[in-house]
């Protein structure tokens, strides 16, 4: 017999933790959780024990060395489902226990005796995720769904005999190419195939085998779980706020940052905002700068939520209650809005602060997001020569106004509550750049009317504006179109979330460039 242990993944909804380590290498009442269970193997007398590794890999290495085991990297986690961890280590396949790194098992059932291929399942009263099952009078699995309520349901570790691995390693073999198959759990599968693998029912009692879903419900399993978790980021919460790592509760991540990750929680009844940098967060922000620019727009009054940041990345902030949707077509919310830029745009800055070029910096998004995306030079050469016309001539017409810049100014990024209190947050792009970018920011991002253009210029000028003025401003709504769309084709470069404004960014240069350079060249 040997064992393998699913430990590719990146179990997001123990987010934020698992930013800092697996989820598998989480410490549960004194133990963590991957060393218990391959302990419990060893004592049921496997030898041979193969974990599949992905997500930050380098933290399970010295495995090898402590315990003996074989690593077998799945670098395809993040786009594929746990059958492809499977058909990575399947030459190890034979009579095999399959296990997932996260599973705490109060009784060790490795030492249970094996009669035939089984998967662990426990009782489930009400409304549950897990694969539920129907199983036959012969204790064979007859049935298999996604989700159930008040059934059996496939909870635990699974055992496969040579011959069961045997089928399902031709099947994979055959399959795993196909549309879907690798995105697959490993359950899913077997279902597909189910007429030809037959799988027992192995019962156990539901508090037996724990699977934590969630933050919370492993705290209610170890109510010290956070005192021991050797997380820097409970240890930045306790070190501002004065509490015990116990006094944290109700962690909720916020799933709307683009670069970063963020959670609120609460401590003794106070909600507060934690973000943690994300992992490609580095190439775009110059955190000094966005430290200095975070800390003058709270003595400003225009971010009164922040409450400590530290230049490696990490922000502790109030979290804004009573929020309402911030709508920029209301007039008074624009009017404070452009009050903000104001005052913004009046602070006055040292040379430490990072000169944030519109279009060196779209140049330099472009250039990484080639390296995996092709020549993006000279599929959009047509784009990138009109930008740079653009970047010449705003920088030479003479309404070149320098000033301290947020650089990421669009809906999303003001708060707005219900009695009418304003914060313009998230200060990462912050940088010296030609003010016209933080009104072009936002009129570059969505798929406005001239007439909606024309309001928000006038909006931030104050004025109708001259014929040279309105050149200029429509030239950086072009220009920091194609910043937001290189921006795009970095994110989606790296897999993250190229932005809903992606495509109107793209819209916007083509539409707002001809314009400019039409009125530059009369």
């Amino acid at each position: 017999m040997n064992a393998i242990i699913l430990a590719a993944g990146k179990s997001n909804r123990f987010a934020p933790f698992t930013y800092e380590k697996p989820k598998g290498l989480f410490r549960v009442r004194g133990e963590v959780l991957i060393d218990r269970q391959i302990e419990q193997l060893r004592e049921a007398g496997i030898k041979e024990i193969i974990v599949v590794i992905g997500f930050m890999k380098e933290k399970f290495f010295y495995l090898e060395e402590k315990y003996g085991v074989k690593l077998v990297i799945n670098n395809s986690f993040s786009s594929k489902g746990n059958l492809y961890s499977l058909y990575t280590a399947r030459e190890y396949l034979h009579n095999t226990f399959i296990c997932c790194a996260d599973h705490y098992f109060l009784e060790n059932p490795f030492l249970d005796k094996i009669r035939n291929s089984y998967r662990a399942c426990v009782r489930k009263e009400g409304q549950f995720r897990e694969f539920a099952v129907e199983i036959s009078d012969a204790d064979i699995i007859t049935d298999f769904r996604v989700g159930g309520c008040d059934s059996y349901a496939m909870v635990g570790q699974a055992y496969f005999s040579d011959s069961f691995s045997k089928r399902f390693v031709e099947l994979m073999e055959q399959e795993i190419s196909d549309f879907g198959i690798s995105s697959m759990f490993w359950e899913e599968f077997y279902g597909k195939h189910q007429r030809e693998l037959t799988l027992y029912a192995s019962y156990y009692d539901a508090e037996q085998i724990q699977e934590f879903e969630s933050v919370e419900d492993l705290r209610q399993f170890d109510q010290d779980f956070l005192n021991n978790i050797d997380s820097d980021i409970v240890k930045n919460i306790c070190s501002q706020i004065e509490c015990l790592p116990n006094s944290i509760t109700d962690i909720e991540v916020i799933d709307k940052g683009l670069t970063n990750v963020s959670f609120r929680f609460c401590v003794d009844g106070i909600v507060y905002v934690y973000r943690h940098p994300g992992g490609t967060a580095g190439n775009l922000v110059d955190r000094h700068t966005e430290l200095y620019t975070q800390y003058k727009a709270r003595e400003l009054g225009i971010d009164k939520s922040v409450i400590y940041m530290d230049l490696s990345g990490w922000k502790l902030s109030y979290y804004v209650n009573d929020m309402i949707l911030c709508d920029l077509e209301q007039d008074a919310q624009l009017m404070k809005a452009m009050e903000y830029l104001h005052m913004l745009h009046a602070i006055k800055w040292d040379a430490s602060i990072k000169q944030f070029d519109t279009y060196q910096e779209a140049l330099k998004l472009m250039r990484i997001a080639s390296a995996t995306k092709g020549n993006l030079f000279e599929e959009f050469a047509e784009l990138k020569d009109k930008a740079e016309q653009l970047d010449h001539f705003m920088k030479t017409d003479g309404y070149r106004r320098e000033a301290l810049c947020h650089n990421d100014v669009y809906a999303p990024n003001y708060l707005i509550t219900a009695s009418g209190e304003m914060y313009l947050i998230d200060w990462e792009y912050a940088g010296v750049n030609d003010q016209a970018n933080d009104i072009a920011c936002i009129c570059c991002r969505y798929d406005f009317s001239d007439a909606q253009i024309e309001r928000y210029l006038r909006a931030y000028v104050g004025r109708d504006l001259t014929y040279e003025e309105h050149r200029h401003y429509i030239a950086a709504i072009a220009l920091c179109g194609f910043y937001w769309f290189c921006w795009g084709l970095y994110k989606g470069s790296v897999n993250d979330d190229d932005g809903f404004f992606f495509l109107p960014a793209y819209r916007n240069c083509r539409r707002f460039a001809a314009i400019a350079l039409d009125a530059y060249k009369e």
